[in-house]
């Protein structure tokens, strides 16, 4: 090798005019060069990079999303100058000496004091765990209803935090201050919830979601309000199936929510990304063919666990080797095989949400690239006008992405990078449905 390459770079990729700092690790183990890549303010470290080779001053390796890098180390050994190269795309990037500590960046929507509501710490107790949350509820008891927020895949907390960003705190403060009492909870294993959540799966998401109805029913300022449920992503999936089991949930608000199974959604989302980056069609069909059919054998297998051998000869029968990233990773394949997600590839949404009774608003941002508003919302209004469903509202709101946050992409890389938590106009639109149907407030004991 020519110059000193290892050691701990760090820069700025410019992702479409959005900035996502990087930490590049370099260090030659049994006589090769390897690389791991940190994204501080994506809170992921420890990124392994492909092919990683150095010579002649110029380094290259390949990443899963952004394609090759290649770089020239300069004379002095301060800078590596380059760019990440995918298809017709390029993204520039030019690394430093040294590491980089994540900045904390404004988040002005999260709510600060006086909240103009009251706030209390409850605990919700199942035979398994002890569920904690946060219910927010108007200082004047006047409460037009009672609402449980639902959050979405992964372990998260009760403000659903992702990237500094507490989508979930910010609903319930702004819901609260228009006369709703809010309870938020902490995921099973998270925060201070106790319980495993290496064994749970979506049917034990309803039942702690029902049990927590009960715990509002209970509540001396809420019996006699009606309660409803909100939730986001896969949450709105789990509120779906408690509204088909509690005949007494008086509203859903899908946020995000899946109309369609989740090989069906996750097929549409990679072939629009494929699509975005110039694939040609043809391998855009035979991508879907394979993403249908390895989840339809994560379906059928039942708890028998895939590798990423059978994932890879999957792909090659399908002839998408060239665009099925396969990784021979434990995380990796573990996401596969875990309890919660093999129950959630078995849900069946459509048939889940034609036997919802309650009112329903079902809410998407156009340019939501985790779950496709198009064809998702289309899958929901399908559902229930089959159903012959009486109050439901599809709102598609445009240039939001899937935490609904004003973006410009609508990918991921996007949400720590937007200051803004909730859009207004998204917030405006839940709270104004429910106004709608619950314009008298109850008062308990009046």
């Amino acid at each position: 090798m020519t110059g000193n390459i290892e050691g701990t770079w760090n820069g700025v990729i410019d992702l479409n005019g959005t900035p996502v700092p990087i930490v590049l690790r370099l260090a030659v183990r049994d006589s090769k060069l390897c690389a791991t890549a940190d994204f501080p303010q994506h809170y992921r470290s420890g990124v392994d990079l492909l092919d990683v080779s150095y010579a002649g001053r110029t380094l290259r390796f390949g990443t899963r999303n952004m394609g090759v890098f290649t770089g020239t180390l300069s004379r002095d050994g301060m800078q590596i100058a380059g760019a990440f190269s995918n298809k017709d795309q390029r993204y520039p990037l030019v690394l430093a000496t040294g590491d980089v500590r994540r900045a904390e960046q404004a988040r002005p929507q999260t709510p600060e004091p006086p909240f103009g509501y009251d706030t209390e710490e409850v605990h919700v107790d199942r035979d398994d765990c002890r569920l904690a949350g946060t219910l927010t509820i108007p200082s004047d008891r006047k409460i037009r209803a009672g609402v449980l927020l639902i959050t979405g895949s992964g372990a998260m907390d009760r403000d659903e935090t992702v990237f500094g960003h507490k989508p979930f705190w910010v609903l319930a403060d702004y819901l609260s201050r228009r006369g709703y009492a809010v309870l938020r909870l902490d995921n099973r294993g998270v925060g201070a919830s106790t319980g495993d959540r290496s064994t749970h799966t979506v049917a034990d998401d309803v039942d702690d979601m029902s049990a927590a109805i009960d715990h509002m029913q209970g509540h001396g300022d809420l019996r006699g309000v009606p309660i409803g449920l909100v939730g986001h992503s896969v949450g709105a999936l789990t509120g779906a199936q408690v509204a088909t089991r509690r005949s007494a949930v008086a509203f859903l608000v899908s946020m995000a929510g899946p109309g369609l199974r989740v090989g069906e959604a996750f097929a549409d989302r990679e072939c629009e990304a494929l699509e975005k980056t110039g694939v040609d069609p043809t391998a855009i069909a035979r991508h879907r063919v394979f993403t249908l059919a390895l989840y339809e054998d994560l379906r059928e297998r039942g708890d028998v666990p895939i590798d990423s051998a059978e994932i890879t000869a999957l792909a090659a029968r399908s002839g998408a080797t060239e665009t099925a990233v396969v990784k021979d990773s434990t995380d990796w394949i573990a996401r596969f095989n875990e309890p919660w997600f093999r129950s959630l590839v078995r849900c069946e949404p459509a048939a889940i949400l034609r036997r919802v009774a309650a009112p329903l608003l079902a809410i998407n941002g156009s340019l939501d690239a985790q779950v496709r508003a198009a064809t998702n919302l289309a899958a929901i209004q399908q559902a229930l006008e089959a159903a012959r469903h009486p109050d439901f509202e599809i709102v598609e709101l445009a240039g939001l992405n899937h935490l609904f946050q004003t973006c410009t992409t609508g990918l991921p890389y996007e949400y720590p990078a937007i200051e803004e938590t909730f859009a207004p106009r998204a917030l405006a639109t839940v709270g104004d449905w429910l106004d709608a149907r619950f314009d008298v407030r109850f008062v308990p004991g009046a």
